[in-house]
């Protein structure tokens, strides 16, 4: 619900809540969306905000925080569902499941190798057209995977949406330097960005 309200809304209802009960409703909600409504209030407002939070996500939302709005780093959410090449189906399942509150952001699966390094994004699709039992890496041998869509977090808006309508993909993933995802966009994040308020 914090997340569909009015942005006017949102911050009048964080400006008046105490910095205790502001701070557990921005943690509850997405962190692209948190990141959002924190950029509605005063830095020493959001600063009280992320103190009275757990270290853990203060630390999350405050680097997300640190890219420019209109930038991928910015408006991407890093709830991620990952899995390694040598994982089942079943246990990729299990992965996703554990994450059902975070339905609406999650459309695929990163595969990572052991060392971090992204190898591909397997749809969800893939999850059920497969047995519990088939390991990842032969599904995306037998299915030819396609590179994974990436662009690095200081992307334009205009680039994300560029690459979004080229491939008529539904989302991307957000990669740093050394190609370790950060993060996903997905193409509701873009239009959020781009429609006016």
């Amino acid at each position: 619900a914090l997340e569909e309200m009015d942005p006017d809304e949102l911050e009048a209802l964080l400006r008046e809540a105490r910095p205790e009960r502001a701070a557990a409703l921005i943690a509850a909600m997405e962190p692209d969306e948190a990141v959002d409504a924190l950029r509605d209030l005063s830095d020493d407002e959001r600063a009280v905000i992320l103190l009275n939070m757990e270290a853990a996500k203060a630390g999350e939302l405050s680097a997300l925080l640190s890219y420019p709005e209109r930038e991928a780093g910015g408006f991407m959410t890093t709830t991620l569902v990952q899995a390694r090449p040598d994982s089942t189906i079943g246990d990729v399942k299990r992965a996703v499941a554990a994450l059902a509150g975070h339905r609406e952001e999650i459309d695929a699966v990163v595969i990572c190798s052991p060392d971090g390094q992204l190898v591909a994004d397997l749809p969800l699709f893939d999850l059920v057209t497969h047995a519990d039992d088939a390991v990842v890496s032969d599904v995306l041998a037998a299915d030819e995977a396609p590179e994974p869509l990436t662009v690095p977090p200081d992307a334009s808006v205009a680039d994300v949406a560029d690459q979004l309508v080229r491939t008529r993909h539904s989302s991307l993933l957000v990669v740093s330097e050394d190609g370790q995802p950060l993060g996903r966009i997905l193409a509701d994040d873009v239009l959020d960005a781009l429609l006016p308020e």
